[in-house]
């Protein structure tokens, strides 16, 4: 895998000047061993997660209890210790937003949010992994946006959404198309499927469903939890950084680890 580790996004950056972003992995996964000591099971910790993330005024006020005995406390103080080092001016970014950008939950998720987010992906995906596995359909939507910028995308769609024709070898969603299609995952790059009425239509037939997801790391907690609404498993992988136009004002080249998506098939 070339080294990337020059490639950084306007909020975070899962390379943290290494060339590859396996250290990421290995932190998080570290962290969500030790958090789920002080918890009854992954799904208990999870659902604490997701009931505290969207209070962003109580998660500031709970991140400066360094004694307290709050769970949520706890999670805060120890990922702001061991995660922080991924971010990149989140502070400047949120107070140099517009008033049309303040609107937007995702550009505005804090600093507090996306520690929370982290652990959230990472709880989702040790519980949903082989549910994922079993179903009988399986999806997987990708981002344009790690598309080969040298090169005019030829993908078009087939009726739900867009599909990769391997027009780029230097294509990450060419390599990670290939990956899924090999396992039986049908893979889009999304641009306009409606996952609600995909849901519906597989459940209306019968059918079990499954979702792989790569996205930034608000985009994709969105996702997964979209998902949880209709009970279907999903896991993700997030995008090693947040580069795309919502962001950046333009696309800038992107990555994803594929090692991680390797260990989630497997």
């Amino acid at each position: 895998m070339t080294a990337k580790s020059g490639i950084t996004g306007k909020t975070y950056s899962l390379y943290s000047g290494n060339d590859d972003t396996d250290e990421f992995y290995f932190v998080l996964s570290d962290l969500a061993d030790s958090f789920l000591s002080f918890a009854e099971s992954k799904e208990q910790l999870l659902s604490l997660i997701r009931k505290n993330s969207n209070r962003k005024r109580t998660l500031r006020t709970e991140k400066e209890k360094a004694s307290s005995d709050s769970l949520i406390a706890k999670l805060l103080v120890e990922t702001e210790s061991r995660l922080s080092k991924y971010f990149i001016g989140i502070d400047a970014h949120l107070k140099n937003l517009s008033l049309a950008e303040k609107c937007d939950s995702t550009l505005t998720t804090s600093r507090e949010q996306y520690l929370l987010y982290m652990l959230e992906i990472e709880l989702v995906n040790r519980i949903n992994k082989e549910k994922f596995k079993s179903a009988e359909s399986k999806y997987a939507f990708l981002p344009h946006c790690l598309h080969d910028l040298d090169k005019e995308c030829l993908s078009a769609s087939d009726g739900t959404d867009y599909v990769c024709k391997s027009c780029s070898k230097n294509c990450s969603i060419n390599s990670v198309s290939k990956l899924m299609e090999l396992r039986n995952i049908k893979a889009y790059i999304w641009r306009e499927a409606d996952l609600k009425k995909i849901f519906k239509l597989a459940r209306s037939s019968g059918q079990s469903i499954g979702v792989f997801g790569v996205a930034c790391i608000p985009e994709l907690v969105n996702g997964l939890r979209l998902c949880a609404n209709y009970d279907v498993p999903s896991i993700g992988v997030p995008l090693d950084a947040n580069r795309c136009i919502r962001w950046m004002g333009d696309f800038y080249p992107n990555s994803v680890n594929e090692k991680k998506i390797l260990s989630l098939l497997n």
